[in-house]
């Protein structure tokens, strides 16, 4: 029986419900301006070099011909460990990159000059639940200014706003509300997305040894972790560590998946999401072009519903839909990227 386009559109309709771990990835902050691997990586060749004018380190080197010869950029800066002062000037530039155009999306966004798509669909998605969890390895905000913007909370894993400590539990509370069952006293969420960053994010500082959540930036480098094996002060460790285990249980607890611009190439994510490149439940990919590993994943999960959503090629951007037991189909309409998805499915 031929792959029909109304009953993909009902299968992915019904992905959208309470259960559903979303993982994001850069292809939907890339959709919005924000660079991506590529243009960061070619912006770090610029950038760099002379930062380490007074200090070099050959392990830079290794990585500029890596990327030369075609490696993405985290094959390119896992294939090595750099000084300290290395990790601080790319991290720096890395920020600073992702910052200049994060502004430019928050300020159309909050001059009401402009709708984020995923605005668009949290709204559509908080209608089937209460809550839902988001891992991302993106260091920009879009996604939490997006889902403030419908008018749902963001469990941040921090309590505060201005000068926020990382307190998981009353971060939670601030999502929960009281209500009687019966003659007892019982609590329920309030609509919230609950977001974990576990590469960090452009709101976190280091204050007086401790990371502090603040959306100011008062000219400090955020704590990020970049591409490649190099990772941040020893110090901070808990903080990610705190993040990256979170998440793991949401991906424990959840019934369904949904990845959003995500290239499947994040080792430490994939250990559980999908150990080995191989999907365990119910999953939709969307993404402009699906990479080698994304396409090694849908192979190695059968006996798995998998609907992945991409564009034909980088000329033909109709939307090819695959599915996990091999059938395919094209179709006139952008369902791989968030805005046609909206118009097209929801």
């Amino acid at each position: 029986m031929a792959l029909e386009l109304s009953e993909v559109k009902r299968q992915l309709q019904d992905h959208l419900q309470e259960g559903l771990l979303l993982v994001v990835g850069t292809g939907l902050s890339i959709a919005e301006g924000i660079p991506g691997m590529w243009p960061l990586g070619e912006h770090l060749k610029k950038v760099i070099p002379p930062q380490l004018a007074s200090a070099p380190d050959p392990a830079w080197d290794d990585v500029v011909a890596a990327l030369n010869a075609g490696d993405h950029l985290e094959a390119a800066m896992g294939k090595t460990n750099f000084k300290a002062t290395t990790v601080d000037a790319i991290i720096e530039a890395t920020a600073q990159l992702i910052l200049e155009k994060e502004l430019e999306v928050f300020t159309q966004v909050i001059a009401g000059a402009k709708t984020l798509p995923f605005t668009t669909f949290v709204k559509h998605l908080f209608k089937g639940g209460r809550k839902f969890h988001l891992i991302t390895p993106n260091y920009d905000r879009l996604v939490e200014l997006a889902t403030e913007a419908a008018g749902i909370g963001v469990d941040t894993r921090f309590a505060g706003n201005l000068f926020g400590y990382s307190d998981p539990k009353r971060s939670a509370d601030a999502h929960r509300e009281s209500y009687m069952a019966g003659k007892n006293a019982a609590f329920r969420p309030i609509a919230n997305l609950c977001v974990y960053k576990p590469h960090g994010s452009l709101d976190w500082f280091d204050v007086g040894g401790k990371v502090v959540r603040c959306p100011i930036n008062a000219g400090k480098t955020p704590i990020i972790i970049t591409p490649g094996a190099s990772k941040y002060r020893e110090s901070f460790r808990w903080a990610f560590d705190d993040q990256r285990t979170s998440g793991n249980r949401g991906v424990a607890n959840t019934t369904r998946v949904m990845f959003m611009g995500y290239g499947f190439n994040d080792d430490h994510l994939e250990q559980h999401i999908c150990p080995n490149l191989k999907l365990t439940k119910p999953t939709v990919i969307m993404t402009m072009e699906l990479s080698d590993n994304a396409r090694k994943a849908i192979a190695n999960s059968g006996g798995i519903q998998v609907i992945a959503l991409s564009a034909v090629s980088s000329t033909d951007l109709r939307t090819c839909i695959t599915i996990s037991v091999g059938e395919t189909l094209i179709v006139d309409e952008q369902l791989w990227h968030l805005d046609g998805f909206n118009k097209g499915v929801i």
